[in-house]
């Protein structure tokens, strides 16, 4: 404001919110602030453009650089900006939300489900949401609590533990888990069983192209070689992007592919929202459930055979260039594709080899069907690497 700029202020709600709000607003950008997930005492800041799409890496270095330069216009008396409050947005999103959906076949399947908020701003949408589409659900941790928005691996694997019991002796239909922001979302089976991101990628796959007039889909080049599976089953074209949110939704946005389905728990469905929305994608599942009348316990069963394993391998910023000069001269001679690293084909399986962005170290996938072919092949390429820094 003081730089003579207008602000809308939503006050408190989640991520897809917010993009909403910018692609039917007329704005220039869209700023969202909170507690880092990682660590509560660090505030994070996250740009849009004025579409709703995330900004550029290349964008974002001129904002820090303007910011901490102070090189910025300070408006006069007259040209201070001024602070609205938009009236409707959350009412339009959830008009707008339930368009989208058959909401007849819902209400028709009387889906029983657990939610877990994990305290975010999700609470305030979802109940009404659940009274329209007739749905009875258990809601968890549905409270606002800001300094729970930090998450450290043992209370997340207490939550799921948590939800596992809860959806086992209600005899569920399934459980979901709603990152704060609402942008991820993590699934338990009708069984009590945790659903791993890639395990809930394929299965969310397999119920969208059991659907009509799908030709191409679009996943990170992270992703399971069980994708290609699916899609061949189906005769459907895949299209493997760069391993984060915003070349998921680039690619939505050009029109090249009917759905986007990410690694890490996140959905791009067309025709509502640019970005991941894990409140729509829950109830979007669950509207494919019942349109295949198929359960989350069955469909997993399909792709339990792969085997994935993760490693991360120390490597200093200075050689990760010498890494990946190695890395792609000696896979010259391989199926591969150089998206975000260096994903290679290999012996029934994968490897994905990728310097870390915001860390000393290379990150190295793997995955085939057996676990000790994939433990050996994750292994060799770590040795690789190891070798590989000391030229």
């Amino acid at each position: 404001m003081a730089a003579g700029v207008n602000v809308a202020d939503l006050e408190t709600q989640p991520i897809p919110v917010v993009r909403y709000g910018l692609t039917r607003g007329n704005y220039a950008a869209g700023i969202y602030v909170r507690h880092s997930p990682l660590d509560f005492r660090q505030i994070d800041c996250i740009f849009f453009d004025g579409t709703g799409v995330d900004m550029p890496t290349s964008k974002l270095k001129k904002i820090e650089r303007m910011y901490f330069g102070e090189d910025f216009e300070r408006a006069t008396l007259d040209d201070i900006g001024h602070l609205d409050t938009p009236q409707h947005v959350l009412e339009n999103y959830r008009r707008d939300f339930v368009r989208s959906l058959d909401i007849d076949l819902i209400r028709k399947a009387g889906f029983k489900i657990v939610i877990d908020h994990s305290n975010g701003s999700s609470s305030q949408i979802f109940p009404t949401l659940f009274s329209e589409l007739g749905i009875s659900a258990v809601e968890l941790n549905a409270n606002l609590n800001p300094r729970k928005f930090s998450t450290s691996p043992e209370e997340m694997a207490q939550a799921m533990v948590q939800m596992s019991a809860i959806v086992t002796s209600l005899k569920a239909d399934t459980g979901f888990l709603l990152n704060p922001a609402a942008e991820k979302l993590t699934v338990v089976d009708d069984c009590g069983q945790p659903v791993d991101a890639q395990q809930l990628l394929l299965v969310v796959l397999e119920l969208y192209l059991r659907l009509d007039g799908v030709k191409r889909v679009a996943v990170p080049v992270a992703a399971s070689m069980g994708v290609e599976d699916v899609a061949r089953e189906y005769g459907v074209e895949v299209v493997r992007v760069a391993n984060d949110h915003l070349a998921m939704m680039d690619v939505m946005r050009r029109g090249e592919v009917d759905f986007v389905g990410g690694t890490r728990g996140g959905f791009i469905f067309p025709g509502f929202q640019s970005g991941a929305d894990a409140m729509y994608a829950a109830c979007k599942i669950l509207e494919m459930m019942a349109r295949t009348r198929s359960r989350f316990s069955e469909l997993r069963r399909k792709f339990s055979d792969l085997e994935r394993e993760s490693v991360s391998v120390p490597c200093p910023w200075s050689k990760k260039g010498t890494v990946m000069r190695h890395l792609i001269v000696s896979s010259q001679d391989k199926e591969r594709q150089l998206v975000d690293g260096v994903r290679i084909r290999e012996n029934g399986g994968w490897v994905l080899l990728m310097p870390d962005r915001e860390t000393a170290s290379f990150n190295i996938m793997a995955e085939t069907r057996s676990k000790d072919a994939t433990v050996a092949l994750a292994n060799r390429y770590r040795t690789l690497v190891e070798q590989w820094q000391s030229d």
